[in-house]
C-alpha cells in the first residue's frame, strides 16, 4: 500500500504543478480541455482588480494558519510569522489566499525561484472565486460615466429651457397705439396694443365714447401703410375689450384707423373715420 500511496501523491503533485504552470502562462499540454477552460476562467477572475481591492477581515490569521499547517508548527511560532514580519518590513500587505493557492508573497519558500506551490489538501475553488467577484460587482457605487451622462442631460435641459424662454418672450415684438378722435365722434378715445404671435399680430383694443352700432352697422378697424394701402383687421359693435388680428406687421402698416361701416356689400372703407393713431414699437 505504501508504494501505491506514493505514486498517487506524486500524480496529484504533478497535476497541481501542471495547473499552476498553466496559470503562470505555460502551454499546459498535459491538461484536458475542460481543465484548461476552468483555469482560463479562474485566471480571468484573478486578474480582476476588484477581487483584490478589499482583503477580507482576518486575512493575516488565515495566512499564518496556512503557513503553520504547511510547516507543522503552531500558528504563533516564529517561522510561521516570518512572512508577516517581511510584509511589515516592506510596508506591503500579504496577498490573499484564493482556492488553496499561495501567492508568492505568502509562500514560505518564496525566496526560492519558481512558481507558487499549491496546498496539497486544497483544490482550486472556481465557484467561490466567481461568487466573490459577483458580490463585489453588486456593491459597486455609481461610476463616473453615469454621473457624466446625468450632468450632460442637466446641461441640455437648461439650454433647452433657455431657448424656449427666449422664443416665448424675447422674440415677440410689441407695438402700442394711442387713438385720437376725429370730428365725427369728438368725445371718443382709445388705445391698442399689438403683440406678434406665431399666427399673426394679436391686437387688444379699448375705446370709449363710441356709441354702439347694430342693425347692419358696425365699426371696422384697419392698418394703413405710407402709400395709403388699407388692410382690414376686424369688426366690432362697441369698443370695450375688443380683440382683433392682423396679418401684416405694424412696422410696415403703422397707421391704425377705426371707421363706421354698413353691411351694404361694399368691402371698401366708407371713409367715416372715428379714431386714428400711429403704432409705436415698444
Amino acid at each position: 500500500m505504501a508504494p501505491s500511496t506514493g505514486r498517487h501523491d506524486a500524480d496529484e503533485s504533478a497535476s497541481d504543478r501542471a495547473r499552476i504552470d498553466y496559470l503562470a502562462g505555460e502551454p499546459g499540454g498535459e491538461l484536458d480541455p475542460i481543465e484548461r477552460a476552468e483555469l482560463d476562467e479562474l485566471r480571468a477572475l484573478l486578474a480582476d482588480p476588484t477581487l483584490w481591492s478589499e482583503p477580507p477581515a482576518g486575512l493575516a490569521d488565515s495566512v499564518v494558519a496556512l503557513i503553520a499547517a504547511e510547516s507543522g508548527q503552531p500558528a504563533g511560532s516564529p517561522s510561521a510569522a516570518t512572512d508577516l514580519d517581511r510584509s511589515a518590513a516592506t510596508g506591503k500587505e500579504p496577498e490573499p489566499v484564493v482556492g488553496g493557492v499561495l501567492p508568492a508573497a505568502a509562500d514560505p519558500v518564496a525566496d526560492v525561484a519558481g512558481p507558487p506551490v499549491a496546498a496539497p489538501d486544497r483544490t482550486l475553488d472556481l465557484a467561490a472565486a466567481r461568487r466573490r467577484k459577483d458580490g463585489r460587482q453588486g456593491r459597486r457605487p455609481f461610476t463616473r460615466p453615469v454621473f457624466l451622462i446625468a450632468a450632460a442631460a442637466a446641461v441640455v435641459v437648461v439650454a433647452l429651457s433657455a431657448v424656449l424662454l427666449f422664443r416665448g418672450t424675447g422674440s415677440e415684438r410689441r407695438f402700442d397705439v394711442a387713438l385720437s378722435a376725429t370730428d365725427l365722434v369728438p368725445a371718443a378715445s382709445g388705445n391698442a396694443s399689438m403683440t406678434q404671435r406665431g399666427s399673426g399680430w394679436e391686437i387688444h383694443l379699448d375705446a370709449t365714447g363710441l356709441p354702439r352700432l347694430d342693425n347692419g352697422r358696425f365699426y371696422q378697424a384697419w392698418l394703413r401703410n405710407p402709400d395709403g394701402l388699407l388692410v382690414p383687421i376686424g369688426t366690432f359693435n362697441e369698443g370695450a375689450d375688443v380683440t382683433l388680428w392682423a396679418g401684416v406687421s405694424p412696422a410696415n402698416f403703422p397707421t391704425m384707423t377705426i371707421t363706421e361701416e354698413a353691411a351694404d356689400g361694399d368691402q371698401a372703407s366708407s371713409g367715416q373715420r372715428v379714431l386714428v393713431g400711429t403704432a409705436v414699437e415698444q
